[in-house]
This record gives structure tokens, sequence and C-alpha cells, in this order.
């Protein structure tokens, strides 16, 4: 089987969906900072669709900042990946041809600093999870951070994402200050702002003299995005290549669903992405809230629960009548009285949906994936239910599985905190819960019944690992509380 590329394309498959412009002749307007599946599958798959619909230079160099695995994989196909959709009941594989180039920070620093600055560039965006805030425990800048510590040192040679978009912008303001809209796509709330301080912290302490520049001519609308992508495996990636007709080493399974809200405040151009369905709103704030703290709330509860049971999916979690109960139960009678909602939005049609999506059997998304990262994600996700001063049982024992695994198991831990983490495991000190919570956040200054927490879910924990999780899901038996 041929590789993907563009003199594949009409010999591809009957049924797929391929780029409606002329690709030779497509300029790059985007730079994208974390081009990873998410990316490809959500801003990118928006930006085929509105260049589809009406045309425009809205091409995208991907910046990956250190792996080149996804250069390897796009650069020989001409950027070119497919994109299936599927939830059991309607398919749709497409190839998306808007990403142009792939660089590696790590290896070609220059060339990714000049796109940034290139005039022809109207939008930067990111998509580098959590972690890539360099945020502390109290969510300020993280001067500790060693990688960020290093770019404030060596500021030419960058390695963080707010590094490299501060020297960018840097080169930007060098070469005649060209407005510039920067677009974080992260799981954070009010992300825009977020990462409008982290840069704006890093310029005080580099070059000041931009400071005036970037108030008045780059602006840092907030968004928030919503499709779940799993990464997939080498049987999928292949059952994916012979539907299509090519061996894509970058395909990319997802749902069909996918939501894309953003604030209204660019600095310049923009595609046509309401031509895709992305909704432009003056407030994004009740859109982010309703989906960190639903959805992403309860994915990281299913995750926590999963891993713990060796439960390997989300759709196996929610099939197990036990725990599909759990946490269904979590999410209407604990997660959705805690959200504020945008007027006239119907949040239990919302509840509902998200409950079908979890269940989706084609999407296969390990709950081992979702846990990565879970001392950054706790904090945006979990933290301001357990705020509002109510008892939240299932929450509660969501919080007490993450603790359990992190302390008492050998469950691999892929998070900013793992060393401290470990440190921890090894330890085994009556204060080791306390500690570990105050990593993710949650500490006697930011939840005001902390003690009475923190007791309970210990004896939680010991519950857990005398009886097992299930036994503690059924409430008519828990006698913990």
């Amino acid at each position: 089987m041929n590789r993907l590329a563009t003199n594949q394309l009409n010999a591809l498959g009957s049924g797929v969906k391929l780029p409606e412009y002329d690709r030779g002749r497509l300029g790059v307007g985007i730079v994208h900072l974390g081009i990873g599946a998410f990316h490809r599958a959500h801003q990118a798959w928006y930006t085929e669709l509105a260049m589809n619909q009406n045309g425009g230079d809205w091409g995208i160099t991907g910046v990956s900042l250190r792996s080149d695995t996804v250069a390897r994989q796009l650069q020989p196909q001409d950027g070119l990946y497919s994109l299936l959709a599927d939830d059991g009941s309607n398919t749709e594989l497409r190839v998306v041809g808007a990403v142009a180039k792939v660089l590696v920070a790590s290896e070609h620093i220059e060339a990714v600093l000049a796109a940034i600055a290139a005039p022809a560039t109207h939008i930067v965006s990111l998509t580098i999870t959590e972690k890539g805030y360099c945020s502390d425990a109290r969510g300020k800048t993280d001067w500790e951070h060693h990688d960020l510590a290093r770019d404030l040192q060596f500021p030419e040679e960058p390695t963080t994402a707010i590094g490299v978009l501060a020297m960018g912008l840097a080169r930007r303001f060098d070469q005649g200050r060209a407005p510039l809209t920067v677009l974080s796509c992260d799981n954070l709330v009010e992300n825009g702002q977020l990462l409008r301080q982290r840069i704006f912290d890093f310029v005080k302490r580099v070059r000041p003299e931009m400071l005036d520049w970037l108030e008045h001519s780059v602006s840092f609308p907030s968004s928030m995005v919503d499709r779940i992508v799993p990464a997939i495996t080498e049987e999928q990636r292949l059952l994916q290549s012979a539907q299509l007709g090519a061996d894509d080493a970058s395909a990319i399974a997802t749902e069909p669903f996918s939501q894309w809200v953003v604030e209204d405040n660019f600095a310049g151009p923009r595609p046509a992405w309401q031509l895709a369905g992305v909704t432009f709103v003056d407030d994004i704030r009740p859109y982010e809230a309703m989906k960190l703290g639903l959805l992403n709330a309860a994915h990281t509860a299913i995750a926590c629960i999963g891993v713990l049971s060796n439960t390997e999916t989300v759709d196996r979690v929610m099939a197990d009548p036990q725990m599909g109960a759990f946490v269904r139960e979590l999410m209407r009678h604990e997660l959705l009285p805690g959200l504020d909602v945008p007027v006239g939005f119907d949040l239990n049609s919302y509840c509902d949906a998200l409950l079908q999506r979890f269940s989706n059997p084609q999407l296969r998304h390990r709950c081992e994936q979702i846990f990565m990262d879970s001392s950054v994600k706790i904090p945006q996700r979990w933290l301001p239910h357990l705020q509002r001063g109510v008892r939240l049982a299932h929450l509660e024992l969501a919080l007490a599985s993450w603790c359990h695994l992190v302390l008492n198991t050998d469950t691999p831990l892929d998070d900013p905190a793992a060393e401290r983490m470990l440190a921890l495991r090894a330890k085994k000190t009556s204060h080791d819960v306390t500690q570990l919570l105050c990593l993710a956040g949650i500490s006697p200054e930011t939840v005001e019944d902390f003690g009475a927490l923190n007791a309970r879910l210990c004896q939680q924990m010991t519950y857990i690992a005398t009886h097992g999780l299930l036994a503690c899901m059924n409430l008519e038996e828990r006698e913990i509380t």
C-alpha cells in the first residue's frame, strides 16, 4: 500500500472526503504550538472546513516543541492525514490538508521564531496541555520550573512553549510590530488570560520594552474546546489505512461530536470558522465552567476508577453496571448542580449527550491516557466543586481513588509532579495524603473544611485497601460517610 501523499489523493477509497481548495497555492496564516492529535482533530479540522467553504490563506505551520514524531509522520505525507469520526452509527473519513508544514522547535528554533514573526501569520494557537503553562500550586508562574528558569537564562534558545512564544513575539516586535492574535485551546479556566499573564511575566524579565506593544497590539482570546480524541493503536491505524486506501502514519480516530467556543477578541483577520460551526461569544466563562466542571471533571473521575479497577477504556467503565451508575450519579447529582451555564442552555440534555459520548465503544479511550497529568488537571476540574462547601460523596471517592493509586499502588505515574509523588509513595507517613493533595492544589488555603475532607479521604482509602473500590461504590453498604 502506498503512503498517503498529494499524488495519491485521486486513488483513495470511495467516500473519502478530500480538501476542496488548492493546496498548491495555500499560504500559511496560523502557527500552532503543540501539534498533537487533538489539534489535528479539532482546530485544524475546523480550519479545513472553513477553507473548503470560504478559501483563504489559513494553512498551518505546526510546531512540536521537542519530539519529532509528528514531523516524521506528516512530512513524507505532504502534511496530509486522515481523520475518522465514528460513533457506531455515523461515520466520516476525511483527508485534512490544512497543515502546510511541521517544525520541531528543539531542532529548528530559528525557523519557528521566524514563522511567528512572519507578517502573513495572523494567529498563533496552542494546545500544550495544563502542564505547559508552568504554573505552581497557587496557579502563579512557577519561576522554579527547571525549563522556564533555563529559558530566562538563555532566552534566545527557548525550550518551553512560554519561552518560544515570548521570543517569537520579540522577533515580531523587532521586525515591524504587526498585530497578532494568540489563541489558547487548552482545558483551563480563562485560558487566554492565563496565557497572557505568563507571556507578560516572561517579557517583563527579558524584553520589557515590548510591554506597550503587547498591551495594544496582541490579543489573547480565551476558548473552550471539546472533542474526545484517544491515542490511536497500531491495529486501528492499519484498519483506517485500509479503509482510506493508503498507508497513513498519522491517522487519527475521533467522535463525530465537536465544539469550539471562542471569545470574540481578535487583533486581526481570522478564518471563516463560523461557517464550520465555531461559536464566537463575548463571555467565554460559562462555557469553560460547563465543560471543565462536567465533562472534564467526570472524565478524570472515570480515569481514576478505571485505572484502579483495571478497566481499560472509558466505554467499559460506563458499561459496568456499578461503575456506570456511579458516574451517572456523580454527574447528575454532584457536578451538574454546581454549574453556571449560558442563558437558555439545556444542561440536562448536555449531560445526557456526554453520557452517550462516554459510552461510545468506537473510541476505545484508555483510562490510563486520561489519568496522565492528574496533578495539574484536578485543580481545574475538581477543586471548584470541592470549594462549594457541600458534601460530594462520589467526587470524594474519586479523589480517594486517585490518592490510593498514587500512594498505595505501583501504578506508573506520568505526571509533572511524578518525582514528588514517588517520594511520598516511598515514605508512607501519616502526612502523605495532605502533602499529595497540596500537589493538586487542594489545601487548607483553598478548601475551607480541608481537615474534615482529609480525614474522610483517609477513611475511604483504608476502605478501598480493605474491601475494594466496588464495595465503596455500593452506597447502601458503605459505612465510611
